[in-house]
């Protein structure tokens, strides 16, 4: 399971250490989200749904006459597409640039006098 997920990420858990044959109960935060059995040799994974766990670090529990417990950050990821979002973010650096060093040269200029 990776330690870092978006919100509504789909995982997998997956652990060792049960009982063979024993019945797997995986939460986030105390909310199911969860179930399967181990194999003969106490191992399990299991897909884990994240769409209602909010952002922030959270607790993954597995019971299965023990209890296994791991990390989960669940993070705001976003991103900027290549094209349009970027030219437009350097479009209106470039307007600002440009309306700032003009301001400062016009105020620079000496003052006119009448002739």
């Amino acid at each position: 399971m990776p330690s870092a997920v978006g919100p509504g990420t789909d995982v997998k858990a997956s652990g060792h250490g049960c009982a063979p044959q024993a019945a797997v109960d995986v939460a986030i935060g105390g909310v199911a989200v969860g179930k399967t059995v181990a194999t003969a040799d106490g191992a399990f994974e299991v897909p884990l749904t994240t769409g209602a766990v909010d952002v922030g670090r959270h607790q993954v529990t597995a019971q299965c006459g023990r209890t296994l417990v791991a990390p989960l950050d669940v993070v705001l990821v976003s991103s900027v597409g290549a094209g349009t979002s970027t030219l437009t973010v350097i479009l209106f650096f470039l307007l600002l640039g440009g309306w700032y060093y003009g301001h400062r040269l016009v105020s620079h200029l000496p003052a006119r006098r009448g002739e």
